[in-house]
């Protein structure tokens, strides 16, 4: 009886004891779990801890940012196009036209050629540059006065008749004016600006540095020619007569 007793005891151990072993068998077995891309492709494997998923959440953020940033200047930019402010209607036609109205291209220039000893070109100039003088840009009579329109005068001139600059500066417009058609606007070192206008050719380029009395373009080869020239300084208009000696006949 008692033989028994210690036996069932015994196996009651023994089975504790498998459990136990099983159970720390269990326990250290390795967990093994798929290879990934990089694995595959001979590359360590890429570890995502919980400082890489917030960097990536942050990173999404900016994104998001940049996104909803880009849209709103697109829509501003939209609705600036539709708007009825000035400074808003076209803004890269208003920016071109305050580069060329308020930057002040002929003194920068002059500085540059007191500062180096020559002229600073933005442009290749033309061959030769004369003394700097002030005459007519054409040979011909005044048949519209200053006082007809507010703005300048129309000179009546021969045909094929080449137009020179009045004096030196820089080149801030060339090409076509709703009014006076092909048409050049030089700026001089003394803040004026000088308008040339119904050109037949134009034979200048933007922001080209101008001698005085250098050819800027011809008129139509034609018996009766129009040239309309004017004369501006701090946004208003002066009369050319005034300030050039012109021949003002009928």
């Amino acid at each position: 009886m008692r033989k028994n007793i210690h036996n069932v005891r015994k196996n009651i151990a023994d089975r504790k004891r498998k459990k136990v072993v099983h159970s720390d068998h269990r326990k250290k077995s390795p967990v093994f779990s798929a290879p990934q891309d990089e694995e595959m492709h001979g590359y360590p494997p890429l570890v995502v801890t919980e400082k890489l998923k917030s960097n990536s959440k942050k990173t999404s953020s900016v994104i998001r940012v940049q996104a909803l940033a880009s849209i709103l200047f697109f829509v501003a930019v939209l609705v600036s196009e539709q708007s009825s402010v000035a400074i808003a209607e076209k803004p890269r036609e208003w920016v071109s036209s305050q580069l060329q109205e308020e930057f002040p291209f002929a003194k920068v220039t002059a500085w540059y050629s007191e500062r180096f000893g020559g002229a600073l070109q933005l442009v290749e100039p033309k061959n030769g540059e004369s003394a700097e003088e002030i005459a007519l840009p054409v040979n011909g009579v005044v048949t519209q006065p200053f006082e007809h329109h507010g703005r300048g005068v129309i000179m009546s001139t021969e045909q094929g008749e080449q137009v020179k600059a009045v004096k030196g500066g820089t080149v801030i417009f060339a090409g076509n004016d709703p009014e006076t058609d092909k048409t050049i606007i030089i700026q001089h070192e003394d803040d004026t600006n000088t308008t040339y206008g119904y050109l037949s050719t134009i034979d200048v380029h933007l922001y080209e540095h101008i001698p005085s009395q250098e050819t800027i373009g011809t008129l139509d080869n034609k018996e009766e020619n129009e040239f309309f020239f004017a004369v501006e300084k701090d946004k208003q208009y002066l009369d050319p007569i005034e300030v050039i000696k012109v021949d003002e006949g009928s």
